[in-house]
This record gives structure tokens, C-alpha cells and sequence, in this order.
């Protein structure tokens, strides 16, 4: 048994694990590698979709594994499978059974997007329902077609998406773990596009088993619906993979039920996230509510919420916090979008956008609105003032509390706020490009006389305002405890810039294994 590592083991994000037993094939994760996109392009220099894999094949972003990928995506006599032949870690005719999706963050979904249809996906309900409510909203772009494909076709030496009547979009074959839900406004929205283009569609399944290889999976607690660790039985023995996990939020406890699963089973490996060894105590879903809660009962005018897209546990409570201060809680088109498709899943404790009085939807300033967002709006009742515009926030600004984000405040210029708060209960910044973004944010802010509430602080770490906003990750103490409770005989990290602190923790105790870009860890 084997497991190859082609990204995420040196850096926090990008998964792509392929592991190799008994005759089996599975990927762990797809993700975008966003780090290793930063090497090469920026927001105007990008991946041509003209040249489906080649781009990001020729610097290395995809593995060199000719069999995997879409066939309408390789461009017949353009080398570029010569040229990925004189790769170390290249190899032919690769078979996958099955791409094992942990969660619907794009950093773990990402680039799932370019792979043949005929690899069938296994995750949750909620992780594709999120995958697909994204793909949806999105505009047009290869990396984003994680759920659906839309065929190419050459054209002058490129490819081209073809016309969007005579050349409808293919769904993958997703296989639920836990549920697949029967409603009809469920199947309604599985089975189109967001767009106008028609959709061959698939129902989804559910099934534990992948090229002979059982399946376990366990619910975990993460900054996203739907989360969850795999456990692969081999014939070599348990191999576990957390994805991404943490002990302090609000689902905490299916966190410490999986890990104590997970112990019972005496596995041999554990793939383990380890995105924060700080010993630090991270915040809490809690805390962010009470100082949250506290911000904007000070707040004497608009108050904007801007947290991470699809945290959804950060957008119910704001919504809290707008019942407890007599606000409504206003969410883009986008954020409606994704509430409504994972409520007709049956996702536990998410509204029901339409009959939720709390809740209105913002109509952002746009010519022209995609067949999904017309749908929704169209569906939303005339009564109730359910839809609001810039003119209805700028009429009582102290009635709302605004979710938007860094990609939104153009719409403070159509508002004209005067005062209120900002609160940012985002994640800090972690590169020199998103410090840039919080000074635009900055200038925007003051340009309207806010207040900045929950600053992540500036480059040399002064100014940081902690409290309102808990990570999605388990913490350094968090990760001694996973470990030594689960006591698998191999530990191997991933999603991490920290991999010494598991050679230093374990290293005596287990046997830790800091896998390489493209290495293949042989097990036992």
C-alpha cells in the first residue's frame, strides 16, 4: 500500500493524495493550489482556458498523470504530454476508482475540475451541494466545474466551450455518504445548471465502497457545512485522513466522537492536517458572538459583516445577533443562493431563506442578472420586503446588518453610509496580496466614516483586534491530543508550514514520516 503526495505536504492547502492498495486507486482531495498559483499568475494573469490543462500542467500545478484528467481538455499536438513524460514523478495510463472529497473548500476542490468525468466523486451531501451552489453562481471558468462539466471543443488550434443549446453540460457521478435527499425542490435544483445551458444529469447514490476498498467516513466540525475524515481499509491495515478539523467550534463534539472512533480502530497511518501548531486557546464561535454581539449593540448606524464565502456557521450567527439587536440580517444574492439549495438538502439548522422573516436579500447594482439569480429573486415574495435594494439600507441603515465582503464595497458608494461599523470577522492575512486588500478595505471604511471593528492588524503584527473570528483549524494542543489518542503506528502531516512540529512532538513516540512534494510513502 502507497500513498503518493502530490501537493499540500509543504505548504496549507492544495491536497492531492493518491493512494494505491490492493488494486485499488483512490484520490484523497483535488484541491487548487493556491500558494503555487501565487509562483505564476495574479488576477490578470491567469490559466488560458484556450489551453485546458497545459498551462497548469507545463508549471507543474497537476500532477503528470496521463489517464486522469478530461480528454476535452488536452490539446491534440501540443506536446504538452511530451514534454509532463520528462517529469520525475510522471506516469501512463493511470486508473482512478474514486476522488474522495473531505470538504467543499475551493482549496480542496479546486481543480477536481479537470479531471474525467469517469472517476466518480464520494463525499457528503452538504460538501456537494456547496460544490455545486458555487459552480452555479460562478462565472464561466475551467477551474470552477467541480460538479458539472462544460464540454470543449477545438477551434483554430484551441478549445472552446461549445453552444450552450446544442452542447449541454455533464454532470459527474456523485456518490453521497451519508444521505441523498428525495424532495422535489431538491431534484430540482440538482438537476440544472445555473445558467441557461441544459444539464445531462445524474442522481446521486450512496455507497461505502471504492474499487473493492470499504469506506468509513465521520462527520467532523470545520468552518464549512458538511465536513468530514475518511478511514480506508486495506489489507495493510486502517489508513485515516482528517482533511480539515477542529475541536473549538460549535460541533466540536463530532470532532472528539471521530477521534475516539478512530482510536478504537487501531489504524496504521494517520494523514493529519496541521495548519496551527500555536499552543494559543483559538477563539470561539461563542466568543465571536458575544463580542460581535457587543459591536453592534454599540453601533449607531449600518453595520457590514464580512466573513469567509460559505461559512455558514459564521452567517447563522449574525443572524442571531440581528434577531437579539431588533435587525434584519441582509445577505447577497450569492449567500442566498447556497442557504436555499443546502435548507432543500435538509442541512441541520440552516433557514429557510423565503419563510425566515430575519432574513431579506441585498439586489446588488447590475445591469444583467444570471438565470439563477433571477430565479431566485423571481422566487422571492413581493410581500415582506424580502428583496431590498442600496436605496432601502440607505433609507434606515441602522435596521440591517449587511454580509458582504472585501468584493462588495462598491456598493457603499450607491448607500452612502454615514458612520455604522464594519466588522471583519475574517481570517487574518496571510500573504503581502491580501494585506494589500485590507488596505483598500481600510480606505473604504474611512472613506465613509466607519468604524473598523475585529482588525486583523498590519504587516508587522501590531493592531490586531482578536475576538471576532474563529478558525476552521485545530490548534497545536488540539493536534497533541488527536494524535496521541488515536496512536496510529505512521503519522504523516499535510496542509502545513509547521511539518517539524510533528517530528518534534511524535518523533519519539510515532513514526513520523514528512512527506515531500511528489514522494510516494510505501506502508507498512
Amino acid at each position: 500500500m502507497r500513498i503518493t503526495f502530490y501537493d499540500g505536504c509543504d505548504r496549507i492547502g492544495g491536497n492531492k493524495l493518491l493512494l494505491e492498495a490492493d488494486g485499488a486507486s483512490i484520490l484523497l482531495d483535488f484541491g487548487t493550489s493556491f500558494a503555487g498559483e501565487r509562483l505564476y499568475f495574479d488576477e490578470f494573469l491567469t490559466p488560458r482556458a484556450t489551453h485546458g490543462i497545459g498551462d497548469l500542467l507545463e508549471l507543474g500545478l497537476l500532477p503528470p498523470l496521463r489517464g486522469i484528467y478530461r480528454e476535452d481538455l488536452e490539446m491534440a499536438g501540443s506536446g504538452m504530454w511530451e514534454r509532463a513524460g520528462r517529469s520525475p514523478g510522471f506516469r501512463d495510463g493511470v486508473r482512478v476508482d474514486g476522488l474522495l472529497l473531505t470538504h467543499g473548500h475551493v482549496d480542496h476542490t479546486g481543480y477536481a475540475s479537470y479531471l474525467s468525468e469517469s472517476i466518480p466523486v464520494f463525499t457528503t451531501c452538504a460538501t456537494a451541494v456547496i460544490s455545486k451552489a458555487m459552480q452555479d453562481v460562478a462565472q464561466s471558468g475551467l477551474g470552477r466545474e467541480v460538479c458539472y462539466v462544460i464540454p470543449r471543443e477545438p477551434r483554430g488550434g484551441l478549445l472552446s466551450s461549445g453552444n450552450s443549446r446544442k452542447c449541454p453540460a455533464r454532470q459527474r457521478q456523485f456518490f453521497f455518504l451519508d444521505r441523498v435527499p428525495r424532495g422535489e425542490d431538491f431534484g430540482d435544483f440538482w438537476r440544472r445548471t445555473g445558467s441557461t445551458r441544459q444539464l445531462e444529469w445524474r442522481e446521486p447514490e450512496t455507497r461505502l465502497e471504492i474499487g473493492g476498498l470499504n469506506v468509513r467516513f465521520w462527520p467532523v466540525d470545520h468552518s464549512i457545512p458538511g465536513a468530514c475524515a475518511f478511514g480506508i481499509e486495506t489489507s495493510e491495515g486502517l489508513v485515516i485522513y482528517t482533511g480539515d478539523l477542529r475541536l473549538h467550534g460549535r460541533g466540536g463534539a463530532m470532532t472528539r466522537r471521530f477521534i475516539s472512533e478512530a482510536a478504537a480502530l487501531k489504524p496504521l497511518a494517520l494523514v493529519t492536517e496541521g495548519t496551527h501548531t500555536s499552543p494559543v486557546d483559538p477563539v470561539s464561535e461563542d466568543e465571536v458572538y458575544g463580542n460581535a454581539l457587543t459591536a453592534v449593540r454599540e453601533s449607531r448606524g449600518l453595520v457590514i459583516a464580512d466573513f469567509g464565502p460559505r461559512n455558514v456557521e459564521r452567517l447563522l450567527t449574525f443572524l442571531r445577533i440581528a434577531h437579539d439587536c431588533g435587525r434584519r440580517l441582509a445577505v447577497t444574492a450569492k449567500d442566498a443562493y447556497l442557504l436555499r439549495a443546502l435548507n432543500f438538502a435538509g442541512e441541520p439548522g440552516v433557514p429557510d431563506l423565503l419563510a425566515d422573516e430575519r432574513i431579506a436579500v441585498y439586489q446588488e447594482t447590475k445591469a444583467v442578472k444570471a438565470a439563477w439569480e433571477r430565479e431566485l429573486l423571481e422566487s422571492c415574495p413581493s410581500a415582506g420586503a424580502k428583496k431590498i435594494d442600496c436605496g432601502d439600507v440607505s433609507r434606515d441603515p441602522s435596521h440591517y446588518i449587511l454580509c458582504f465582503s472585501y468584493y462588495d464595497l462598491n456598493e457603499l458608494i450607491d448607500i452612502q453610509p454615514e458612520g455604522g461599523s464594519y466588522i471583519y470577522s475574517s481570517s487574518e492575512a496571510f500573504n503581502e496580496e491580501m494585506h494589500m486588500d485590507l488596505d483598500k478595505l481600510r480606505n473604504w471604511v474611512n472613506r465613509f466614516g466607519m468604524r473598523l471593528v475585529g482588525d486583523p492588524g498590519s504587516r508587522d503584527g501590531t493592531g490586531k483586534e482578536r475576538g471576532f473570528h474563529a478558525s476552521g483549524h485545530i490548534n497545536g494542543k488540539g493536534i497533541i491530543e488527536l494524535v496521541e489518542e488515536i496512536s496510529p503506528r505512521f503519522v504523516i502531516p499535510v496542509h502545513t508550514e509547521q511539518p517539524e512540529f510533528f517530528r518534534a512532538n511524535f518523533g519519539r513516540t510515532h513514526r513520523t514520516i514528512i512527506p515531500a512534494p511528489g514522494s510516494t510513502v510505501t506502508l507498512p
